[in-house]
């Protein structure tokens, strides 16, 4: 006589499967912020490391030069910034030896210098490396489009983006010194020059780009960003930043002269002796002496921003504390 065995089975209910998926959804909620944070800390490092290495090249470039770079050399189609300039010594001397200073920035026989993403002037929080930029000719308008090198940095021009430009710049030797950054229009700056010190001036930083405002002329947009090709000299508030009027309001801040960046909360700037440092979009620091000779059209009101103000500046002799 044949006997029947009963075999048990085990499986899930679909309350306890339930249960297993809604865990599961909160381990990976729990997780998702952790990563993304430790993936902007790889970032945030990335980026501060290729601020130090334009602080070596400008180190170096001083060293071979007797001198930092000119901010600019030039006002035409033709003129570089100071990130070209520096290209030799961010392993990059291949694309400077191509350069044809006789033609256009934006012809077709500088693509090799003008066309080629270069890894170290990108932020990697804000994109990747790429050659899309407009050339703009400012008075002509957009002569080349999306083809010239991106970059995410800024020089210090001092007060001013325009520094030595107005005629406001100026005293009676030259461009004022109280007013300068490091690196402008024309500039020929020494370290000699720079009384308020190496470790107290920063000599560039992250830049603020404005986002794009739905009545802007579609062939203007990247001018109107001042996000153009990036080692073309013909655009100030592409390549140069001012202080007197802060720090980036955030990513949604209207202005195209403002150091910022797409960490949160945070902007970093590399000094003339070479470190790097950050500085919160709220810093709570105090400076006096700003603007000692009291000089017209400079926003010096706002005591929020006086220590930067005196952080960019090469001579003015300010105290920040």
């Amino acid at each position: 006589m044949r006997t029947k065995t009963s075999v048990g089975r085990q499986a899930f209910t679909l309350v306890e499967l339930l249960v297993v998926i809604a865990i599961i959804g909160i381990l990976v909620a729990l997780l998702l912020p952790a990563i993304q944070a430790a993936r902007e800390s790889a970032r945030r490092s990335q980026c501060q490391n290729q601020l130090k290495q334009m602080g070596l090249a400008l180190n170096n470039y001083h060293d071979a030069r007797k001198g930092y770079p000119t901010g600019r050399n030039g006002r035409d189609e033709k003129a570089v910034s100071w990130a070209f300039l520096i290209l030799p010594y961010m392993e990059e001397q291949a694309v400077y030896d191509s350069f044809k200073r006789t033609l256009p920035v934006d012809h077709i026989d500088n693509s090799q210098a003008m066309r080629v993403p270069i890894a170290g002037y990108v932020c990697p929080s804000r994109r990747s490396p790429g050659a899309d930029r407009d050339f703009d000719a400012s008075s002509t308008g957009t002569v080349v489009k999306a083809a010239g090198t991106r970059g995410d940095y800024a020089a210090n021009a001092g007060l001013e983006e325009d520094m030595g430009t107005e005629i406001n710049d100026f005293d009676g030797r030259g461009v004022d010194m109280t007013l300068a950054g490091p690196m402008f229009t024309f500039s020929k700056m020494k370290a000699s020059r720079v009384t308020d010190g190496l470790s107290k001036t920063f000599a560039a930083g992250e830049r603020h780009i404005p986002p794009e405002q739905p009545d802007w002329d579609p062939e203007r947009i990247h001018a109107r960003q001042a996000d153009t090709a990036f080692l073309a000299g013909n655009l100030i508030n592409t390549i140069f930043r001012g202080t007197e009027d802060g720090l980036a309001d955030g990513p949604n801040d209207h202005s195209d002269q403002k150091f910022g960046s797409e960490h949160p909360g945070l902007v970093q700037f590399v000094f003339l002796d070479g470190h790097v440092e950050s500085f919160s979009t709220s810093e709570s620091k105090t400076a006096t002496g700003v603007n000692p000779n009291g000089v017209e059209d400079i926003n010096d009101d706002d005591p929020q921003w006086l220590w930067l103000m005196a952080l960019s500046t090469v001579a003015g002799g300010e105290v920040v504390q």
